[in-house]
């Protein structure tokens, strides 16, 4: 029996988190302590049924994967059903036990589902339980969801950058203790060891004379198209935030630079092509570090922030990258490191 005092530290538990993985991993450890099972996990989608992520817990540990996830074809065919049916929850019966599934978000934007792999068919005190702690986690991560959001744009917002940023390059396997008793540790991907990382602010190009000429709200029209343009040209595990203003930052991961290069000038091109109203043509301008293990988040920014300006004092619509300017003498390392941080 799950005795309601271990519901409500549970619940306590999992609603300090500020950070979503964190988040997820407390609702599976709380899962475990309400019903023996063998895995559980939470599987996200895109809009068009693509696996994005998958969080699993099992034994003592969880993981985060974003690549070469598999699941079962009766898996997929669950969830394709519980979409049809309009169903929230759904048991699937194998040779091996029960699958107990349950939806935690389904927007136009992505779906995530509860799976908890079972030996046995839940009880109906178990049931409740389960209900109950999913209605509070599913209410709280859209609170959370709200306050890490740029209401604008919808990308993540400035608040939320220091803390992504400083835990690109923690561990990926985190073990259940560590969940429970360092509610800072975030957890990376399952790949990351594999990937190199690179710091990006974007600026869009003359935005005073937008606002100038034709408003604040043509203005924030604008900011809502490049933050669509931002979403349709990086990958759902790139870190995209909006700084405020016209600035927005992203941070890609990507195995080389010259993977980095063609990823950036595909987005600037698509921005210079789209059409907008009255304006004869919208560019943007790019300022990029690669983003270092041990090197402080500051520091890269500033580095970013000086390539930036370095694209905007020589012609804009272009990308630079902080590497190149050291190269040429454009930049000296040891004078940034020492000097004042500006970040914007």
């Amino acid at each position: 029996m799950y005795h309601p005092t271990k519901v409500i530290d549970d619940i306590a538990k999992f609603t300090s988190q500020r950070d979503k993985d964190l988040l997820a991993f407390s609702l599976l450890k709380s899962l475990k302590n309400m019903v023996v099972s063998s895995k559980s996990s939470i599987i996200s989608f895109d809009n068009i049924g693509r696996i994005l992520s998958m969080i699993v817990y099992q034994g003592d540990t969880c993981l985060i994967k974003d690549a070469n996830i598999e699941v079962s074809t009766e898996l997929v065919e669950a969830i394709n059903y519980m979409k049809a049916a309009l169903i929230d929850k759904y048991t699937l019966k194998s040779a091996n036990g029960y699958t107990v599934i349950n939806v935690l978000q389904h927007d136009r934007k992505s779906e995530q589902y509860l799976v908890i792999d079972l030996a046995n068919p839940l009880e109906k005190s178990q049931s409740y339980f389960l209900s109950g702690i999913l209605s509070i986690y599913v209410n709280f991560t859209a609170l959370l969801e709200e306050s890490q959001t740029d209401e604008l744009t919808g990308l993540a917002n400035r608040k939320t950058f220091e803390s992504s940023i400083a835990n690109v390059f923690d561990e990926q396997i985190v073990s259940s203790d560590k969940i429970q008793n360092d509610r800072r540790l975030v957890v990376n991907k399952e790949n990351a060891k594999d990937l190199r990382y690179w710091l990006v602010i974007i600026d869009i190009d003359h935005f005073k004379q937008v606002n100038d000429n034709f408003g604040h709200l043509y203005g924030d029209e604008i900011l809502i198209k490049i933050a669509q343009l931002i979403r349709a040209s990086f990958r759902h595990e790139d870190l995209k935030f909006r700084f405020g203003g016209e600035e927005f930052v992203v941070l890609l991961s990507i195995p080389d630079r010259a993977g980095c290069e063609y990823v950036l000038e595909k987005f600037r091109a698509r921005v210079e092509a789209t059409r907008f109203p009255n304006i004869e043509k919208l560019t943007v301008s790019l300022g990029v570090v690669e983003f270092k293990k041990g090197t402080f988040h500051v520091t890269s920014i500033d580095c970013a922030d000086q390539a930036l300006y370095y694209s905007k004092d020589n012609g804009r619509n272009k990308i630079t990258y902080f590497e190149d300017m050291l190269a040429s003498g454009a930049a000296k390392l040891a004078e940034i490191e020492g000097g004042d941080v500006d970040l914007f």
